[in-house]
C-alpha cells in the first residue's frame, strides 16, 4: 500500500470519528438554537376540539365538561401538540383527559393512555421508592451511604447522606457545572444506552464536590442518580425491580416506564410559535431516576394518592419527605425543597415539575382537599408556567365541585 493510501485511510477514519463525536453535539445545539434546526420539519399545530375523557360518575358529568373545555382553551393558546391531565379525589381516579395528538403527522389523537416523558417529576417517583424503603428500616436518611455501598467510584461521596442527595444540598453538580468531560459529552448526545442505574454514575464521578454538603442548595439530578445506585446496593436488587416490588405492584400501575419504543409512546416536540417539529433521537436511560421515566397522568395521580395513604407510607416519613430543609446555618434552602419534592407553603401542597426532551410533566399533591392533579405535553414550551398554569383553574374546578 502507497503512503499516498495509508494517508487517505487514515484521514478517512479520523473524519468518520469526528462525524460520529460531533454530529450528536450538533443536534443538542439545535435544541437550543432554531437557526441551526431542519427548516422543512415545522409543520402547524391546530387547535383540538374534541376530548378523549375517561368514564366519570354521572353526577361528576358536568365537571368533566367543563375541565376538558379548559383542557381545549390552553392547548389552543399554548399551541402544544397535545395535553394530557387526571385529577384523583380520596384515592380515587375522578377524572383523566386528553386533548390534542400524541403524533400529529400521523394524525394520532392523544388519549388518556398515552405515556409521555416526565423530566424531573421522576424524582418523586424515585422517592417513592426511598420513603418505602426508609419505612422498611433497608435505608436512613442519616447514615452515610458508604455504608449501604463500599464500592462508590468516588471516595468524596462516602460520607454523604440520602437526607442531603434528597434535598439537593450535598455539593454535587448539575449538568450545567459537571466537570467530568466525558459525562459531560455524555449529558449533551444522549445517545448510550444505560442497563443500569450504576453506569450513570461515571457521568459525573470526575467532579469535584461544589461546597461543603448541607452547606448550599444547588439543585442536582445526579443526585437522584447516586440514591437509585445506593438503593439498589442496599436493596440487593436493581433499581427497575425495586421499583416494581416497592412501588408499582402495590400500586397496581403500569407506568412509570423506561423512556423506550412502547405501545402509546407519545411523539415529542419542539415548538416555534405554532409551529413544531419532532425531538431528535434520543436515550434518556443514564438519567431514568431522576429524569428518564415516561408515565400518563392517571398513574400519576395513583402515586401521588399514595402519599395519602398510611399505610403505604407512614405519617412521619411522608412529613419529613414534605417538610423544606434547612441548611447548615439554620435557613430553608432556597427553593424551599423537601425531599425528592418541593413543598409550596402558599396553599400548603406537596409538587414537583419535569421539563423533557419535547415534554413538560406536572404533579401536585394538595392534603387539605385530599386532591391529587397530574399534567402532561409532549412539548416543550419556553416557559413552564405557560404549560402548568391550567392546574389551578382545574383544581379550584374540582374542589368547588
Amino acid at each position: 500500500m502507497s503512503v499516498r493510501s495509508i494517508v487517505v485511510s487514515l484521514l478517512t477514519v479520523l473524519l468518520a470519528g469526528l462525524v460520529y463525536l460531533c454530529w450528536p453535539l450538533y443536534g443538542f445545539m439545535a435544541e437550543n438554537n432554531a437557526a441551526l434546526r431542519n427548516p422543512w420539519g415545522w409543520q402547524p399545530v391546530p387547535a383540538a376540539t374534541t376530548c378523549q375523557s375517561s368514564p366519570v360518575a354521572p353526577r361528576l358529568q358536568p365537571v368533566a365538561d367543563q375541565a376538558c373545555a379548559l383542557l381545549l382553551a390552553h392547548q389552543a393558546r399554548v399551541h402544544a401538540p397535545s395535553l394530557s391531565a387526571a385529577v384523583a379525589i380520596d384515592g380515587q381516579l375522578v377524572w383523566s383527559g386528553a386533548v390534542g395528538w400524541s403524533d400529529l403527522k400521523a394524525d394520532i389523537p392523544a388519549t388518556p393512555q398515552t405515556l409521555y416523558r416526565i423530566g424531573s417529576t421522576s424524582k418523586p417517583v424515585t422517592g417513592t421508592l426511598l420513603a418505602r424503603m426508609v419505612d422498611a428500616g433497608l435505608v436512613d436518611l442519616d447514615q452515610p451511604i458508604g455504608g449501604y455501598d463500599d464500592a462508590l467510584p468516588n471516595s468524596d461521596w462516602q460520607h454523604l447522606t440520602l437526607r442531603q442527595l434528597a434535598s439537593h444540598m450535598a455539593g454535587l453538580p448539575e449538568y450545567e457545572t459537571n466537570r467530568d468531560l466525558r459525562g459531560i459529552y455524555h449529558s449533551m448526545t444522549l445517545q448510550r444506552a444505560h442497563s443500569d442505574v450504576r453506569e450513570g454514575l461515571a457521568l459525573f464521578d470526575g467532579s469535584p464536590q461544589r461546597y461543603p454538603p448541607g452547606s448550599q442548595f444547588e439543585y442536582s439530578s445526579f443526585g437522584t442518580l447516586l440514591i437509585a445506585a445506593v438503593l439498589q446496593s442496599a436493596g440487593d436488587q436493581p433499581f427497575a425491580e425495586l421499583m416494581q416490588r416497592w412501588v408499582l405492584d402495590p400500586l397496581a400501575l403500569t407506568s412509570p416506564v423506561v423512556d423506550q419504543a412502547v405501545e402509546d409512546r407519545a411523539r415529542f416536540y419542539q415548538l416555534d410559535g405554532s409551529r413544531a417539529q419532532p425531538w431528535r433521537r434520543v436515550d434518556l436511560s443514564n438519567k431514568l431516576p431522576g429524569g428518564g421515566f415516561m408515565s400518563r397522568p392517571e398513574d400519576m395521580v395513583r402515586l401521588g394518592s399514595a402519599w395519602l395513604d398510611p399505610t403505604f407510607i407512614s405519617p412521619e416519613t411522608r412529613e419529613q419527605f414534605w417538610t423544606p430543609q434547612t441548611l447548615s446555618d439554620g435557613e430553608i434552602n432556597e427553593q424551599s425543597y423537601a425531599l425528592t419534592w418541593r413543598w409550596r407553603g402558599t396553599g400548603n401542597y406537596a409538587h414537583h415539575g419535569g421539563v423533557s426532551k419535547g415534554a413538560m410533566a406536572w404533579l401536585a399533591v394538595h392534603p387539605a382537599h385530599s386532591l391529587v392533579i397530574a399534567l402532561t405535553t409532549n412539548a416543550r414550551l419556553a416557559e413552564f408556567s405557560d404549560f402548568a398554569s391550567v392546574q389551578d383553574s382545574l383544581v379550584t374546578l374540582f374542589v368547588g365541585n
